[in-house]
């Protein structure tokens, strides 16, 4: 007896003839996430193996391989010497004002507005803007306990 029940996670059940709603974008919001977590374990851990940069990312070698291109074609200069790293190191301030804090931010901001749709890109630039300063708090902090912690021993 063949059935035409789809499968659905654990817990989760459906009304019969209800539909899930897709959201407008997601799939490119997904994608998106997906390579910013990629650039995001470049530039936290550089030297990262393709088979190491997969892993931490979440994603196959063949997808990492695809997003590594399309975050190239976005502007980042991520190359592959001894494990992938940025070219130039993106400095908070930094001498080169293009690769500073606010220009990587501003470029993550025109990528939001370009790959999604408007009223997605809107909602997650007010979330970002209001969680973005409690991080990079949450950041300063954690490495100045860090540095504190290597001066004492």
């Amino acid at each position: 007896m063949a059935s035409n029940a789809m499968l659905l996670p654990v817990g989760e059940m459906r009304r019969p003839g209800r539909r899930r709603r897709r959201t407008p974008g997601g799939a490119r919001a997904a994608r998106l996430a997906r390579r910013l977590r990629v650039l995001a374990a470049v530039i936290r851990e550089p030297g990262l193996q393709p088979a190491g940069l997969a892993q931490r990312s979440g994603v196959s070698e063949s997808t990492l391989f695809r997003d590594l291109r399309l975050l190239r074609r976005e502007g980042y200069p991520i190359t592959y010497r001894d494990g992938y790293q940025l070219q130039e190191p993106l400095g908070l301030d930094g001498p080169n004002p293009a690769t500073g804090l606010a220009a990587v931010y501003e470029r993550q901001l025109d990528l939001l507005r370009q790959q999604l749709p408007a009223s997605l890109a809107e909602q997650v630039q007010a979330e970002l803007e209001a969680e973005a300063p409690a991080a990079l708090a949450a950041i300063v902090a954690a490495v100045i306990e860090r540095q504190l912690a290597l001066r004492r021993h």
